[in-house]
Protein backbone atom coordinates (compact mmCIF):
# COMPACT_ATOMS: atom_id res chain seq x y z
CA UNK A 1 0.00 0.00 0.00
CA UNK A 2 1.25 3.51 -0.82
CA UNK A 3 2.18 6.01 1.90
CA UNK A 4 -0.94 8.03 1.09
CA UNK A 5 -3.02 4.89 1.32
CA UNK A 6 -1.62 4.07 4.76
CA UNK A 7 -2.14 7.66 5.91
CA UNK A 8 -5.76 7.60 4.79
CA UNK A 9 -6.36 4.22 6.40
CA UNK A 10 -4.92 5.41 9.71
CA UNK A 11 -6.86 8.70 9.59
CA UNK A 12 -10.13 6.87 8.95
CA UNK A 13 -9.35 4.56 11.87
CA UNK A 14 -8.83 7.62 14.09
CA UNK A 15 -12.14 9.10 12.97
CA UNK A 16 -13.79 5.85 14.04
CA UNK A 17 -11.80 5.27 17.24
CA UNK A 18 -12.73 8.69 18.64
CA UNK A 19 -16.10 7.12 19.56
CA UNK A 20 -14.71 3.89 21.03
CA UNK A 21 -15.56 3.07 24.62
CA UNK A 22 -12.94 3.40 27.34
CA UNK A 23 -12.55 -0.41 27.34
CA UNK A 24 -12.02 -0.49 23.56
CA UNK A 25 -9.40 2.25 23.79
CA UNK A 26 -7.60 0.40 26.61
CA UNK A 27 -7.61 -2.90 24.72
CA UNK A 28 -6.28 -1.32 21.53
CA UNK A 29 -3.65 0.61 23.46
CA UNK A 30 -2.45 -2.53 25.23
CA UNK A 31 -2.24 -4.47 21.97
CA UNK A 32 0.12 -1.80 20.59
CA UNK A 33 2.02 -1.50 23.87
CA UNK A 34 2.62 -5.25 23.89
CA UNK A 35 4.22 -5.11 20.46
CA UNK A 36 6.36 -2.14 21.52
CA UNK A 37 7.59 -3.87 24.70
CA UNK A 38 8.56 -7.06 22.89
CA UNK A 39 10.32 -5.08 20.16
CA UNK A 40 12.21 -2.96 22.72
CA UNK A 41 13.48 -5.93 24.73
CA UNK A 42 14.57 -7.76 21.59
CA UNK A 43 16.30 -4.93 19.70
CA UNK A 44 17.17 -2.12 22.16
CA UNK A 45 20.06 -2.72 24.64
CA UNK A 46 18.72 -0.07 27.04
CA UNK A 47 15.58 -2.15 27.62
CA UNK A 48 17.22 -5.58 27.89
CA UNK A 49 16.27 -5.88 31.58
CA UNK A 50 14.23 -2.72 32.36
CA UNK A 51 11.00 -4.47 31.33
CA UNK A 52 11.52 -7.70 33.30
CA UNK A 53 8.86 -6.89 35.90
CA UNK A 54 6.15 -6.67 33.24
CA UNK A 55 7.31 -8.78 30.31
CA UNK A 56 7.51 -12.49 31.09
CA UNK A 57 9.99 -14.81 29.32
CA UNK A 58 7.20 -16.28 27.16
CA UNK A 59 6.16 -12.81 25.96
CA UNK A 60 3.07 -12.45 28.16
CA UNK A 61 2.56 -9.12 29.90
CA UNK A 62 1.59 -8.51 33.53
CA UNK A 63 -0.18 -5.16 33.28
CA UNK A 64 -0.63 -5.01 37.06
CA UNK A 65 3.12 -4.38 37.39
CA UNK A 66 3.32 -1.60 34.77
CA UNK A 67 4.37 1.02 37.33
CA UNK A 68 7.46 -1.06 38.18
CA UNK A 69 9.04 -0.13 34.84
CA UNK A 70 11.66 2.56 35.65
CA UNK A 71 10.83 6.03 34.35
CA UNK A 72 13.09 7.31 31.59
CA UNK A 73 14.62 10.74 32.36
CA UNK A 74 15.94 13.36 29.96
CA UNK A 75 19.41 12.63 31.30
CA UNK A 76 19.01 9.03 30.10
CA UNK A 77 18.43 10.34 26.58
CA UNK A 78 21.86 11.97 26.70
CA UNK A 79 23.87 9.41 28.67
CA UNK A 80 22.45 6.32 26.92
CA UNK A 81 21.59 7.62 23.47
CA UNK A 82 23.36 4.84 21.57
CA UNK A 83 21.98 2.10 23.81
CA UNK A 84 18.45 3.42 23.24
CA UNK A 85 18.59 2.88 19.46
CA UNK A 86 16.81 -0.15 17.97
CA UNK A 87 19.10 -2.47 16.02
CA UNK A 88 16.26 -3.07 13.57
CA UNK A 89 12.72 -1.82 12.93
CA UNK A 90 9.52 -3.78 12.44
CA UNK A 91 8.53 -4.04 8.75
CA UNK A 92 7.01 -0.81 7.44
CA UNK A 93 8.12 1.41 10.33
CA UNK A 94 10.90 3.31 8.49
CA UNK A 95 12.50 5.55 7.43
CA UNK A 96 14.17 7.16 10.45
CA UNK A 97 15.18 10.73 11.19
CA UNK A 98 16.81 12.55 14.09
CA UNK A 99 15.19 15.54 15.75
CA UNK A 100 16.62 17.81 18.45
CA UNK A 101 14.63 19.53 21.20
CA UNK A 102 15.01 23.23 21.93
CA UNK A 103 16.44 22.67 25.41
CA UNK A 104 13.82 24.75 27.22
CA UNK A 105 14.61 22.80 30.42
CA UNK A 106 18.34 23.38 30.01
CA UNK A 107 19.01 19.97 28.43
CA UNK A 108 18.84 19.80 24.65
CA UNK A 109 18.35 16.20 23.54
CA UNK A 110 18.19 14.23 20.31
CA UNK A 111 15.51 11.67 19.56
CA UNK A 112 15.34 9.23 16.65
CA UNK A 113 11.92 9.10 15.02
CA UNK A 114 10.49 6.54 12.61
CA UNK A 115 8.19 6.85 9.63
CA UNK A 116 5.23 5.10 11.26
CA UNK A 117 5.34 7.48 14.23
CA UNK A 118 5.31 10.44 11.84
CA UNK A 119 2.37 8.94 9.97
CA UNK A 120 0.47 8.53 13.24
CA UNK A 121 1.14 12.13 14.26
CA UNK A 122 0.02 13.37 10.84
CA UNK A 123 -3.22 11.43 11.23
CA UNK A 124 -3.86 13.08 14.59
CA UNK A 125 -3.10 16.50 13.12
CA UNK A 126 -5.74 15.94 10.47
CA UNK A 127 -8.22 14.70 13.05
CA UNK A 128 -7.95 17.83 15.19
CA UNK A 129 -8.47 19.90 12.02
CA UNK A 130 -11.74 18.03 11.56
CA UNK A 131 -12.66 18.45 15.22
CA UNK A 132 -12.11 22.21 14.92
CA UNK A 133 -13.89 22.48 11.55
CA UNK A 134 -10.87 23.90 9.73
CA UNK A 135 -11.20 24.30 5.97
CA UNK A 136 -8.34 22.58 4.12
CA UNK A 137 -9.18 24.47 0.92
CA UNK A 138 -7.98 27.72 2.55
CA UNK A 139 -4.42 28.89 3.09
CA UNK A 140 -2.26 28.27 6.15
CA UNK A 141 0.82 30.36 6.97
CA UNK A 142 3.38 28.62 9.19
CA UNK A 143 6.18 30.32 11.06
CA UNK A 144 7.23 27.28 13.08
CA UNK A 145 10.23 25.02 12.63
CA UNK A 146 13.80 25.73 11.67
CA UNK A 147 14.09 29.29 10.36
CA UNK A 148 17.08 28.26 8.26
CA UNK A 149 14.67 26.29 6.09
CA UNK A 150 12.23 29.16 5.57
CA UNK A 151 12.75 32.12 3.28
CA UNK A 152 12.61 35.67 4.53
CA UNK A 153 10.35 38.44 3.33
CA UNK A 154 8.88 38.77 0.80
CA UNK A 155 9.22 35.31 -0.74
CA UNK A 156 8.07 32.74 1.76
CA UNK A 157 8.30 29.09 0.81
CA UNK A 158 5.35 27.35 -0.88
CA UNK A 159 4.84 23.88 0.61
CA UNK A 160 1.90 22.60 -1.43
CA UNK A 161 -1.32 21.82 0.40
CA UNK A 162 -1.73 21.09 4.11
CA UNK A 163 -4.74 18.80 4.11
CA UNK A 164 -5.00 15.13 3.11
CA UNK A 165 -4.03 14.34 -0.50
CA UNK A 166 -7.12 12.18 -1.01
CA UNK A 167 -9.47 15.13 -0.34
CA UNK A 168 -10.33 17.17 -3.46
CA UNK A 169 -11.05 20.33 -1.43
CA UNK A 170 -7.71 20.03 0.37
CA UNK A 171 -5.85 20.06 -2.94
CA UNK A 172 -7.12 23.61 -3.51
CA UNK A 173 -5.56 24.78 -0.25
CA UNK A 174 -2.07 26.15 0.24
CA UNK A 175 0.67 26.13 2.87
CA UNK A 176 3.33 28.82 3.09
CA UNK A 177 6.33 28.57 5.37
CA UNK A 178 8.01 31.79 6.47
CA UNK A 179 10.92 32.68 8.70
CA UNK A 180 9.95 33.14 12.34
CA UNK A 181 12.24 36.20 12.37
CA UNK A 182 9.86 38.04 10.02
CA UNK A 183 8.60 41.23 11.77
CA UNK A 184 4.90 41.42 12.57
CA UNK A 185 4.06 44.10 9.99
CA UNK A 186 5.69 41.99 7.23
CA UNK A 187 3.84 38.92 8.50
CA UNK A 188 0.50 40.71 8.29
CA UNK A 189 1.26 41.98 4.79
CA UNK A 190 2.32 38.49 3.71
CA UNK A 191 -0.86 36.93 5.08
CA UNK A 192 -3.01 39.53 3.33
CA UNK A 193 -1.22 39.06 0.02
CA UNK A 194 -1.66 35.29 0.14
CA UNK A 195 -5.15 35.38 1.66
CA UNK A 196 -4.10 33.26 4.66
CA UNK A 197 -7.00 32.20 6.87
CA UNK A 198 -4.88 30.33 9.41
CA UNK A 199 -1.57 30.85 11.20
CA UNK A 200 0.69 28.19 12.70
CA UNK A 201 2.75 29.72 15.48
CA UNK A 202 3.72 29.54 19.13
CA UNK A 203 1.33 31.05 21.69
CA UNK A 204 3.89 33.58 22.89
CA UNK A 205 4.64 34.72 19.36
CA UNK A 206 0.92 34.97 18.56
CA UNK A 207 0.45 37.11 21.67
CA UNK A 208 3.31 39.38 20.59
CA UNK A 209 1.87 39.64 17.06
CA UNK A 210 -1.45 40.75 18.56
CA UNK A 211 0.27 43.41 20.68
CA UNK A 212 2.13 44.64 17.59
CA UNK A 213 -1.12 44.85 15.63
CA UNK A 214 -2.59 47.07 18.37
CA UNK A 215 0.54 49.24 18.52
CA UNK A 216 0.72 49.69 14.74
CA UNK A 217 -3.02 50.11 14.27
CA UNK A 218 -3.19 47.16 11.84
CA UNK A 219 -6.53 45.44 11.33
CA UNK A 220 -6.23 41.85 10.12
CA UNK A 221 -8.52 38.89 10.66
CA UNK A 222 -7.36 35.31 11.23
CA UNK A 223 -9.81 32.46 11.61
CA UNK A 224 -7.64 30.22 13.81
CA UNK A 225 -4.11 30.09 15.18
CA UNK A 226 -2.64 26.59 15.55
CA UNK A 227 -0.18 26.65 18.44
CA UNK A 228 2.30 24.35 20.12
CA UNK A 229 5.53 24.59 22.07
CA UNK A 230 4.44 26.54 25.17
CA UNK A 231 1.65 26.60 27.71
CA UNK A 232 -1.36 28.46 26.31
CA UNK A 233 -2.62 31.01 28.82
CA UNK A 234 -6.12 32.46 28.92
CA UNK A 235 -4.66 35.90 28.19
CA UNK A 236 -3.16 34.47 24.97
CA UNK A 237 -6.60 33.26 23.89
CA UNK A 238 -8.28 36.51 24.88
CA UNK A 239 -5.96 38.87 23.02
CA UNK A 240 -5.89 36.75 19.84
CA UNK A 241 -9.69 36.63 19.84
CA UNK A 242 -9.97 40.36 20.48
CA UNK A 243 -7.38 41.50 17.92
CA UNK A 244 -7.63 38.89 15.16
CA UNK A 245 -11.00 37.28 15.83
CA UNK A 246 -9.01 34.03 15.99
CA UNK A 247 -9.59 30.98 18.13
CA UNK A 248 -6.50 29.19 19.39
CA UNK A 249 -6.23 25.49 18.56
CA UNK A 250 -3.78 23.96 21.02
CA UNK A 251 -1.60 21.00 20.06
CA UNK A 252 -0.14 19.40 23.18
CA UNK A 253 2.88 17.77 21.61
CA UNK A 254 6.64 17.38 21.81
CA UNK A 255 9.33 15.94 19.60
CA UNK A 256 9.83 13.09 22.05
CA UNK A 257 6.22 12.35 22.97
CA UNK A 258 4.55 13.16 19.65
CA UNK A 259 0.98 14.50 19.53
CA UNK A 260 -0.26 13.69 23.02
CA UNK A 261 -3.55 15.63 23.23
CA UNK A 262 -5.83 17.80 21.07
CA UNK A 263 -8.94 19.87 21.81
CA UNK A 264 -12.37 18.53 20.86
CA UNK A 265 -15.13 20.88 19.62
CA UNK A 266 -16.00 21.59 23.28
CA UNK A 267 -12.47 22.84 23.90
CA UNK A 268 -11.34 20.01 26.21
CA UNK A 269 -7.92 18.49 25.58
CA UNK A 270 -8.39 14.79 24.83
CA UNK A 271 -5.43 12.44 25.22
CA UNK A 272 -4.71 10.61 21.96
CA UNK A 273 -4.90 7.15 23.51
CA UNK A 274 -4.62 5.44 20.12
CA UNK A 275 -0.99 6.55 19.73
CA UNK A 276 0.34 7.10 23.25
CA UNK A 277 -0.08 6.10 26.86
CA UNK A 278 -0.08 9.29 28.94
CA UNK A 279 0.25 8.87 32.71
CA UNK A 280 -0.18 11.74 35.18
CA UNK A 281 1.76 10.85 38.33
CA UNK A 282 2.13 12.42 41.76
CA UNK A 283 5.36 12.82 43.73
CA UNK A 284 5.16 9.14 44.74
CA UNK A 285 4.83 8.01 41.09
CA UNK A 286 1.18 7.07 41.68
CA UNK A 287 -1.56 7.97 39.15
CA UNK A 288 -3.58 11.04 40.13
CA UNK A 289 -7.40 10.98 39.99
CA UNK A 290 -9.43 13.33 37.76
CA UNK A 291 -8.95 16.84 39.13
CA UNK A 292 -5.52 15.96 40.47
CA UNK A 293 -2.26 17.46 39.24
CA UNK A 294 0.99 15.72 38.47
CA UNK A 295 3.78 15.29 36.00
CA UNK A 296 3.35 13.72 32.57
CA UNK A 297 4.97 10.36 31.79
CA UNK A 298 4.37 9.31 28.19
CA UNK A 299 4.91 6.17 26.12
CA UNK A 300 4.56 6.81 22.35
CA UNK A 301 3.21 3.57 20.89
CA UNK A 302 4.64 3.85 17.37
CA UNK A 303 8.11 5.29 17.98
CA UNK A 304 10.08 2.09 17.49
CA UNK A 305 13.41 3.54 16.32
CA UNK A 306 14.13 4.87 19.82
CA UNK A 307 11.41 3.54 22.11
CA UNK A 308 10.53 5.80 25.03
CA UNK A 309 8.76 3.60 27.54
CA UNK A 310 7.54 5.68 30.48
CA UNK A 311 9.40 8.87 29.53
CA UNK A 312 9.12 11.86 31.88
CA UNK A 313 7.96 14.57 29.53
CA UNK A 314 8.74 17.41 31.91
CA UNK A 315 5.25 18.93 32.10
CA UNK A 316 2.82 19.47 34.95
CA UNK A 317 -0.86 19.00 34.12
CA UNK A 318 -4.21 18.69 35.84
CA UNK A 319 -6.14 15.60 34.79
CA UNK A 320 -9.69 16.21 33.63
CA UNK A 321 -12.89 14.21 33.92
CA UNK A 322 -15.35 12.96 31.31
CA UNK A 323 -16.16 15.37 28.48
CA UNK A 324 -19.71 16.23 27.40
CA UNK A 325 -18.68 15.79 23.75
CA UNK A 326 -19.26 12.03 24.10
CA UNK A 327 -15.68 10.91 23.46
CA UNK A 328 -14.32 8.51 26.07
CA UNK A 329 -10.60 9.27 25.88
CA UNK A 330 -9.08 10.77 29.05
CA UNK A 331 -8.86 14.55 29.22
CA UNK A 332 -6.40 17.13 30.47
CA UNK A 333 -8.01 20.03 32.32
CA UNK A 334 -5.01 22.36 32.17
CA UNK A 335 -1.32 22.28 31.27
CA UNK A 336 0.34 24.09 34.14
CA UNK A 337 3.95 24.26 32.96
CA UNK A 338 7.26 22.48 33.39
CA UNK A 339 7.96 19.93 36.11
CA UNK A 340 11.76 19.76 35.80
CA UNK A 341 13.63 21.88 38.32
CA UNK A 342 15.74 24.62 36.78
CA UNK A 343 16.45 26.75 39.89
CA UNK A 344 18.87 25.55 42.56
CA UNK A 345 19.58 26.99 46.00
CA UNK A 346 23.23 27.36 47.21
CA UNK A 347 22.42 24.60 49.73
CA UNK A 348 21.83 22.22 46.81
CA UNK A 349 18.04 22.19 47.15
CA UNK A 350 16.24 22.29 43.79
CA UNK A 351 12.52 22.86 43.20
CA UNK A 352 10.22 22.41 40.23
CA UNK A 353 7.54 24.81 41.47
CA UNK A 354 5.79 27.30 39.22
CA UNK A 355 4.43 30.78 39.78
CA UNK A 356 0.61 30.71 39.99
CA UNK A 357 -1.50 31.40 36.90
CA UNK A 358 -2.65 34.78 38.24
CA UNK A 359 0.92 36.17 38.35
CA UNK A 360 0.46 38.19 35.15
CA UNK A 361 -2.68 39.85 36.48
CA UNK A 362 -1.08 40.75 39.84
CA UNK A 363 2.08 42.05 38.18
CA UNK A 364 0.23 43.89 35.41
CA UNK A 365 2.32 42.08 32.80
CA UNK A 366 1.62 41.11 29.21
CA UNK A 367 4.24 38.38 29.59
CA UNK A 368 7.21 37.76 31.84
CA UNK A 369 10.40 35.80 32.45
CA UNK A 370 11.98 34.68 35.71
CA UNK A 371 15.77 34.22 35.56
CA UNK A 372 18.32 32.95 38.07
CA UNK A 373 21.32 35.27 37.65
CA UNK A 374 23.42 34.38 40.71
CA UNK A 375 23.78 31.81 43.48
CA UNK A 376 20.55 33.01 45.10
CA UNK A 377 19.79 36.02 42.92
CA UNK A 378 16.86 36.35 40.49
CA UNK A 379 15.43 38.82 37.99
CA UNK A 380 11.72 39.08 37.22
CA UNK A 381 11.57 40.60 33.74
CA UNK A 382 8.20 41.69 32.44
CA UNK A 383 6.50 43.71 29.73
CA UNK A 384 3.96 45.99 31.43
CA UNK A 385 0.33 45.71 30.40
CA UNK A 386 -1.03 48.40 28.11
CA UNK A 387 -4.23 48.76 30.16
CA UNK A 388 -2.79 48.16 33.64
CA UNK A 389 0.87 49.19 33.65
CA UNK A 390 1.15 49.58 37.44
CA UNK A 391 1.28 46.08 38.82
CA UNK A 392 1.91 45.01 42.41
CA UNK A 393 5.59 44.02 42.53
CA UNK A 394 5.47 43.69 46.32
CA UNK A 395 2.77 41.02 46.11
CA UNK A 396 4.62 39.15 43.36
CA UNK A 397 7.80 39.25 45.45
CA UNK A 398 6.00 37.51 48.31
CA UNK A 399 4.56 34.93 45.93
CA UNK A 400 8.05 34.28 44.54
CA UNK A 401 9.65 33.87 47.99
CA UNK A 402 6.97 31.44 49.15
CA UNK A 403 7.09 29.50 45.86
CA UNK A 404 10.89 29.15 45.59
CA UNK A 405 13.46 30.19 48.21
CA UNK A 406 12.50 32.42 51.15
CA UNK A 407 16.01 33.94 51.43
CA UNK A 408 16.48 34.70 47.72
CA UNK A 409 17.15 38.18 46.34
CA UNK A 410 14.73 39.32 43.63
CA UNK A 411 14.75 42.43 41.48
CA UNK A 412 12.19 43.49 38.88
CA UNK A 413 13.08 44.63 35.38
CA UNK A 414 10.44 46.36 33.27
CA UNK A 415 11.20 45.98 29.56
CA UNK A 416 9.53 46.84 26.23
CA UNK A 417 10.18 43.31 24.95
CA UNK A 418 11.59 39.97 26.12
CA UNK A 419 13.70 38.07 23.61
CA UNK A 420 12.39 34.72 22.41
CA UNK A 421 14.53 31.65 21.93
CA UNK A 422 15.75 30.72 18.45
CA UNK A 423 12.89 28.22 18.40
CA UNK A 424 10.37 31.06 18.68
CA UNK A 425 9.43 30.15 22.26
CA UNK A 426 9.40 32.35 25.33
CA UNK A 427 11.27 30.67 28.17
CA UNK A 428 9.42 31.83 31.30
CA UNK A 429 11.99 30.17 33.58
CA UNK A 430 15.68 30.42 32.67
CA UNK A 431 18.92 29.76 34.54
CA UNK A 432 21.67 32.18 33.53
CA UNK A 433 23.99 31.49 36.44
CA UNK A 434 27.06 29.29 36.03
CA UNK A 435 28.79 28.28 39.29
CA UNK A 436 32.49 29.15 39.38
CA UNK A 437 33.46 25.86 41.05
Amino acid sequence: MSEYGLQRQFFEMLMDSQWWSADQLRDYQRSQLGQLLRHARKTVPFYEHRLDAVLRPNGDIDWSRWNEIPIVKRRDMIDHREAMQASELPPGHGPTSVSETSGSTGLSIQVTLCGLGTLANNGLRLRVHRWQDLDWSKTLCSRMGDSNHARDWPDGQPMGFWGPPWDDDARRGGLWKISRTMPSDFLFEFMREHNCAYLNSGPNMAHINALDAIRMGIDIKIEAILVQGNVVRQEDRDICKKVFGAKIVEHYSSKEGGHMAHPCPHGRLHINSEVSLVEVLDENDEPVPPGGSGRVVVTPLYQTAQPLIRYEQGDLVTLGGPCSCGRHSPTIETIRGRSIAIFKHPSGRAVANLMPSYTSAVLGAQYWQLAQVGPNDYEFRYVPSVTNPLGDETAVRQIFLSTFFEDAELRFVRAPVIALRDSGKLAEYVNEWTPTN
